[in-house]
């Protein structure tokens, strides 16, 4: 799983990048302290940074929703604009000139939707801060933010296993190809 990890990384470096890149500027706004900023290390910190724990459950699960908002947003602006080469496949009016700004398009939102979710070590931590054995987080706190920590954890264990990419790829792959 760990090469998958790494080539999924590789292939989808842009979202990865900037993933690394709203990471470390939540970590800012969070006062978090950032240990190493290295947004591209070929190793399972590739596409975030190193940073200390978040106190407290707020912390840790803004630490989660805020990078998330940001590359899910610029991830379905690019999918959007790359719409007509999802709509009419090869077939259709994306044979124009515009077929290559429209394939960048649809990469570019790809790569920023398969880098969305936290790291998986950060989503233990914030699942550990709301239903561990020690947990921080109020009654009121774990019911109503469930749906939202149990996506957050499923995400980043999608993300880690490099199904995420394989699936959102696949998926684009056969929506050009069989419409």
């Amino acid at each position: 799983m760990r090469t998958l990890y790494i080539i999924t990384k590789v292939i989808t470096y842009p979202g990865a990048f900037l993933k690394g890149f709203w990471e470390h500027v939540t970590c800012r706004i969070l006062k978090i302290k950032v240990l190493d900023n290295n947004y591209h290390a070929f190793d399972f910190h590739g596409g975030h940074v190193k940073h200390e724990d978040a106190a407290t459950p707020a912390k840790t699960f803004l630490l989660a929703l805020l990078p998330n908002i940001m590359q899910q947003l610029f991830g379905w602006i690019f999918v959007a604009a790359a719409s007509p080469l999802l709509l009419f496949g090869l077939r259709g009016p994306s044979d124009s000139y515009f077929f290559w700004l429209y394939a960048v398009a649809l990469f570019f939102g790809l790569s920023l939707l398969c880098n969305s979710f936290a790291q998986w070590e950060d989503a233990k931590h914030q699942w550990r801060m709301f239903y561990g054995k020690n947990a921080q987080a109020s009654l009121a706190a774990k019911i109503l933010l469930a749906p939202c920590n149990a996506w957050f954890f499923a995400g980043a264990w999608l993300e880690r296993t490099g199904i995420s990419t394989l699936v959102l790829f696949g998926g684009a792959v056969l929506a050009i190809v069989l419409y």
